[in-house]
């Protein structure tokens, strides 16, 4: 019983993370080759993560971490995208300029609230399927992490530099400072 509710709610992570993909990040152009990748790379990381699952179970506290972290993921994501559906940011790997800083919500507390919620995720499916889903999870993590410094690299070069860079200094990347926490 416990793998079934492990994977309804991966599946809840990650049907969520599909539909952002499809209907709310802006992609003028179609989706960029970087995007593709990732995508390919996301979808494989979940293929291993169902066959583990599936194969080898999962223990009582790792499926209950995984439980919790695709919970958590999700609803993160979906604050997320409350917080950005009148001004979507762009999809990953676009390349284009930064229009809009949001700095509200979770952007509050992290600059990169949808990565954060991918590694959230990412992390859940190591816990509870182990052995090679820590690599698949590790690749994940590294690649959003990457994406997250070009974007940021971006806005460096765009207008809004300063103001970036004054958000920068008191908002962590992909995990809150705790005087953010704290102050809040």
């Amino acid at each position: 019983m416990l793998p079934v509710l492990v994977i309804a709610a991966a599946a809840a992570a990650l049907g969520s993370f599909s539909w952002g993909l499809r209907r709310h990040f802006r992609a003028e152009g179609g989706m960029p080759s970087g995007m593709r990748a990732l995508t390919f790379a996301s979808s494989a990381a979940a293929l291993l993560f169902l066959v583990l699952v599936f194969r080898y179970g999962t223990g009582l506290r790792g499926g209950m971490v995984s439980i919790a972290a695709s919970l958590g993921a999700t609803a993160l994501f979906w604050w997320a995208v409350q917080t950005t559906r009148h001004s979507p940011p762009h999809l990953a790997h676009t390349g284009d300029t930064p229009q809009m800083l949001h700095d509200a919500g979770p952007y509050a507390y992290v600059r990169h609230p949808f990565y954060l919620s991918y590694c959230i995720f990412w992390l859940g499916t190591a816990v509870a399927a182990g052995g090679l889903q820590w690599l698949a999870a590790a690749v994940m993590i590294v690649w959003y992490f990457a994406t997250a410094r070009a974007e940021e690299a971006r806005f460096s070069q765009s207008p809004m530099a300063a103001s970036y860079a004054g958000y920068q200094s008191r908002t962590g990347m992909i995990l809150p400072r705790l005087t953010q926490v704290w102050r809040r």
